[in-house]
């Protein structure tokens, strides 16, 4: 496919306090093989360097565009780059990640033709360095119609950052501002809106894993963390009544499923950050929710936490859990 009739590719960056990242982000950008690009950098506010080294890269790549903007937070950055977007693709990139040389041009080559409306690909993690981590994630669907089922099952993770598709799918999909947990509540959406998708197994997009990220900070800070569980919350909520909408019990019940389990994994983590108040808040969401997914409709490991639960023993089990955890780390440490 020739570059000069090719399609123009928005690759927007939502920007918060990445100074320490961003320029070797820009440079997997800027060092595309696929060149008809436009780079959207939204600088969220930031309190760092970001705002400055945004700006630096206008004058070494024309195709660099920078907004600056008030902190709204994830979503307020990524609508803002919807808006501003130019491209007939849109592209999510996280400033503190990094892409594959090849990403767009094997997913342009795919979606090129008009049939295809969305491209999944796999990705691998990488530390804070930007080293490889040893751990792949590629798409291994074999079947594109099978991945809006996985990502409601969550067999594959909810991230805006794992496709590249048309940008007129969201023409009615925003991310949701103010809210915590953005990909679970639009990615579904967007996949099934998309109607033909493909699967690309290769791991095009390098995922940093860092302690002060978004995620990172529910591990250290409670206040934040039930906030994003609240979202994440509301986030199945929408997702189960849109299935209830299209008539697809299926669907219904893999995300009620998909719930259970985010709920009980945090039920276990508050109860690792020794947040009392709070794993009783989310005891008592399980509780309630269990009472809307019949026993003989829940995943194997779902019936026996809910067990668990009932006889008031899953509580104990993962304080267990945890403590064990703790001191098999510590005498790891000391070897």
């Amino acid at each position: 496919m020739s570059q000069r009739k090719s399609w123009l590719v928005s690759i927007i960056l939502p920007a918060y306090n990445v100074s320490d990242y961003l320029d070797a982000c820009l440079e997997s950008i800027t060092s595309q093989t696929y060149i008809n690009i436009e780079i959207i950098i939204v600088d969220d506010g930031s309190t760092d360097d970001t705002p400055k080294r945004a700006d630096d890269w206008l004058s070494k790549d024309e195709r660099v565009h920078v907004i600056h903007q008030k902190n709204g937070g994830l979503s307020a950055a990524r609508n803002a780059g919807l808006y501003y977007a130019h491209g007939d693709f849109i592209l999510f990139v996280d400033p503190d990640d990094c892409i594959d040389e090849n990403l767009i041009s094997k997913c342009m080559t795919l979606l090129s033709n008009g049939s295809v409306s969305l491209v999944h690909f796999g990705y691998r993690l990488i530390d804070e360095n930007g080293l490889l981590r040893g751990k792949n994630f590629p798409d291994r669907l074999t079947n594109a119609e099978k991945l809006l089922p996985a990502i409601l099952s969550d067999k594959i993770p909810s991230h805006s950052w794992q496709f590249l598709c048309k940008k007129d799918l969201y023409s009615d999909i925003a991310f949701p501002e103010g809210r915590k947990a953005e990909d679970v509540a639009t990615t579904y959406k967007l996949v099934d809106k998309a109607k033909k998708c493909y699967v690309l197994p290769d791991c095009l997009y390098k995922y940093r894993v860092r302690s002060n990220s978004i995620l990172g900070e529910l591990t250290s800070d409670n206040s934040k963390a039930i906030k994003y569980y609240e979202d994440e919350l509301l986030a199945f909520h929408e997702m189960i009544d849109w299935a209830v909408a299209q008539k697809r019990e299926d669907y219904v019940v893999v995300a009620r499923n998909n719930m259970m389990r985010h709920l009980f994994y945090h039920y276990k983590h508050l109860l690792a950050l020794n947040d009392a108040h709070g794993a009783d808040w989310i005891c008592a969401e399980i509780r309630e929710e269990l009472k809307f997914l019949s026993f003989h409709r829940m995943e194997p490991l779902n019936k026996v936490r809910a067990f668990m639960l009932k006889l008031n023993f899953l509580g104990l089990f993962y304080r267990l859990n945890n403590l064990l955890k703790k001191t098999v780390k510590k005498i790891l440490h000391k070897i």
